[in-house]
């Protein structure tokens, strides 16, 4: 009769997943894609594509959200879109002609087909959660739960390409599960051709 030995286990089930794991490297095939093809999702590693380079931005952000404020702010600066894995994977950095800077990470789930998407300043000096969402028609949807103003609220990111050299992306918040969005921060980007 066997014994069952936790060592054992945990040995065994870091083979199996060192093994998928080469053999998703060496055929370029993910544990999901099979599944993902019988479901009808498409690739969308590449998505963000468009997105690389330098671009010069205009911002207008809402001061007080789910306040009713009317106030707005804004402000103009330059992003860097850099290519990370091929393209699966991107940072943008932000940089306001004021003191704002932002860093954004993005990175593709080929088993989900989803994007994260995740955002820090150098004051927060750390990820915070990441949105999850895909793009479709052109335009990328990415959504998380944080809390603003000691309440749970849904957080929409969205960001689309107008033409080869324009672009534009949105934040909005819903206070009651998704029924209204109020639209909190706007980014206008043109490319940047220096």
């Amino acid at each position: 009769m066997r014994t069952f030995s936790p060592l054992k286990a945990a040995i065994s089930g870091v083979c199996l997943a060192l093994m998928g794991f080469a053999c998703t490297a060496a055929t370029g095939a993910t544990p999901g894609d099979a599944g993902a093809k019988a479901r009808g999702l498409r690739d969308g590693s590449h998505d963000f594509d468009f997105n690389f380079g330098r671009w010069k931005e205009r911002s207008s952000r809402l001061l007080h959200p789910l306040s009713g404020s009317k106030d707005w702010v804004e402000m103009t600066g330059v992003t860097v879109v850099k290519k990370i894995w091929d393209g699966r994977a991107n940072i943008a950095e932000f940089k306001s002609d004021g003191p704002l800077e932002l860093l954004s990470l993005r990175w593709y789930n080929p088993s989900t087909h989803q994007w994260n998407v995740d955002f820090a300043t150098p004051g927060v000096g750390m990820l915070g959660i990441p949105a999850v969402g895909e793009f479709r028609n052109g335009r990328g949807d990415f959504y998380d739960q944080e809390q603003i103003n000691g309440k749970s609220v849904l957080v929409r990111f969205s960001i689309w390409a107008i033409g080869e050299n324009a672009a534009q992306s949105e934040q909005a918040f819903s206070d009651d599960g998704g029924k209204t969005w109020e639209i909190n921060w706007i980014n206008r980007y043109t490319r940047d051709r220096e």
